[in-house]
């Protein structure tokens, strides 16, 4: 029997995550976008190896570390044309 993951079972729990989830080619060409890449590289530059302990720590319910990564990001001018560019991208 398989272990469920935690953090995919996480976001399963939201709509929109879930949405995204089920359209394997929406989110394909969403992780591809250019809007994500630029804010992956700002989220690395940012945080370095701490964004993956962030995400985690998210995924299980503790936000915090991540929102204050994307908070960081957001007040920088390409992260936020970033986000508007995703949001836009996402229907949001």
């Amino acid at each position: 029997m398989s272990q469920s993951d935690p953090t995919l079972d996480a976001l399963k729990k939201d709509p929109q995550a879930a949405k995204l989830l089920s359209d394997p080619a929406g989110l394909k060409a969403l992780l591809s976008a250019p809007e994500t890449q630029q804010l992956m590289s700002l989220l690395n530059q940012s945080a370095g190896s701490g964004l993956q302990s962030a995400a985690q720590a998210a995924a299980k319910g503790k936000p915090e570390a991540l929102m204050g990564l994307l908070n960081q990001v957001m007040n920088d001018p390409q992260g936020a044309q970033a986000v508007e560019g995703l949001k836009k991208k996402t229907g949001n």
